[in-house]
């Protein structure tokens, strides 16, 4: 099974006073390493991942892969930053994952592809736990590039509602916190307490 892994690393950092997330060192390395770690330790690693940024650009394509800025002007939210990369996409699912959250589980590509190979008619499926859902680490079928582009054209702009308008499914993982966003500065206090 081949499919491509996005990276969203777009935002403007706002949470964060401004700073790109994706360079804010956590146990010695940015975040965009660690979550670039996890990726490469799914089954099986994605075949290509692209990376969307909008600033930064220079830095972000020193790590070797595609860099993708958004579409549309202004910070459109992550939902721009997912039709880059859906756009981007011929072939393979796609298999978008914050740069803020550096715990990924390392079986998150295996469960969402299942949970599709399981439900034909899904076009997306992404990540729940107890906390609530996790919109932004979803797999989606390359064919969504064009619903997103009409979704985000009529202003909407919440995830939940272009996966359900997607007929996405959910799958629970049972670690909340492999989903942790670090997007406060005291979360970058935190220690490890998971692999």
């Amino acid at each position: 099974m081949t499919y491509d892994a996005l990276i969203l690393a777009g935002g403007r950092g706002s949470r964060m006073s401004g700073r790109d997330k994706g360079w804010i060192m956590w146990e010695g390395h940015p975040l965009i390493e660690h979550v670039m770690q996890r990726l490469g330790q799914q089954s099986p690693p994605p075949t290509r991942t692209i990376i969307s940024a909008n600033r930064n650009i220079d830095a972000y394509q020193q790590t070797g892969h595609l860099v993708a800025p958004d579409e549309r002007a202004d910070f459109a939210g992550p939902l721009a930053g997912v039709e880059a990369g859906l756009m981007r996409c011929k072939k393979n699912n796609l298999l978008v994952v914050p740069c803020d959250t550096p715990l990924l589980p390392l079986d998150l590509f295996e469960r969402l592809q299942q949970a599709m190979d399981e439900h034909p008619d899904a076009m997306a499926a992404y990540a729940t736990t107890a906390d609530g859902p996790h919109p932004l680490c979803c797999l989606l079928h390359p064919s969504l590039s064009g619903s997103l582009g009409q979704f985000l054209d009529t202003g909407h702009g919440s995830v939940v509602a272009w996966l359900e308008k997607a007929r996405a499914i959910t799958v629970a993982f049972d670690d909340a916190d492999a989903f942790r966003n670090f997007n406060t500065l005291d979360t970058f206090q935190t220690k490890r307490n998971s692999a």
